[in-house]
């Protein structure tokens, strides 16, 4: 007998993530009540991932010797070509969301509402631990941007957590794999032609400040602001690669 179709197929991109992929896995598989897969998809990790991902994962994505990982947008492609749910919810490896039970409900609940809500999001802060004064503003000034581009039909979604109805995400062709960044917003542009997205209120999804901290909120948002407009303009990114920081 054929398993039923899961409403959510859970989407975690990784490279070298031993560290934070138990704990990003864990309270996904605390969700006892919904119908769901958890997917792993590997950009060729060389430390545990891999042992962890397979104890506890439904299924992964496992790369052949020698194939390299051109984008996380691939990794995230890969990941979904496996996945069989009727909503995709990418979840960045060590991304944490508040009252996560109560947001999977909302999410299903505002999919079912209209076949017209093809894209959800929610607003970002970094761990409360590493939050200062400075982020604050700046991640203020980004989740207006999200939620405000969405309420006006242009689209916007940050990479920690997108969730898509799976059909619109066959349709618009999945993310663009050659973006090195942007590559979250392209999506729910292009999703937006198609329907609604939205970025939800009372929900929000912690990660971490190291990169922001380590290479400064000026760096990071004239880097952003250079790959946006090569975006707009050339429809690529300005940066050739996006390295991990831990």
């Amino acid at each position: 007998m054929d398993k039923p179709q899961p409403l959510i197929s859970f989407i975690i991109p990784v490279f070298n993530e031993e560290k934070h992929l138990l704990e990003t896995i864990n309270p996904l598989n605390g969700l006892t009540w919904l119908d769901k897969e958890i997917i792993v998809a590997d950009g060729g990790s060389t430390d545990n991932t891999m042992a962890i991902a397979r104890q506890l994962a439904d299924k992964v994505y496992v790369r052949a010797s020698g194939e390299k990982n051109k984008s996380i947008a691939e990794n995230r492609n890969k990941g979904a070509s496996l996945a069989s749910g009727k909503y995709l919810f990418f979840l960045d490896c060590g991304v944490k969301i508040g009252k996560l039970d109560e947001f999977v409900k909302k999410v299903l609940e505002t999919m079912e509402q209209s076949p017209k809500n093809v894209g959800l999001t929610l607003e970002i802060r970094f761990y409360p631990s590493q939050e200062n004064d400075v982020d604050r503003f700046n991640l203020w000034v980004i989740n207006k941007t999200i939620t405000n581009l969405n309420k006006i039909k242009l689209g916007m979604a940050f990479g920690w957590v997108q969730v898509v109805r799976g059909e619109a995400f066959k349709q618009i062709g999945g993310y663009n794999e050659t973006l090195i960044t942007s590559e979250d917003a392209d999506l729910f542009k292009r999703l937006s032609k198609l329907g609604r997205t939205i970025c939800l209120k009372d929900f929000i999804a912690y990660g971490s400040a190291i990169r922001y901290h380590t290479e400064g909120w000026p760096k990071i948002i004239g880097l952003a602001l250079v790959n946006f407009v090569s975006y707009i303009f050339r429809k690529k990114s300005y940066s050739k690669e996006w390295k991990k920081i831990n």
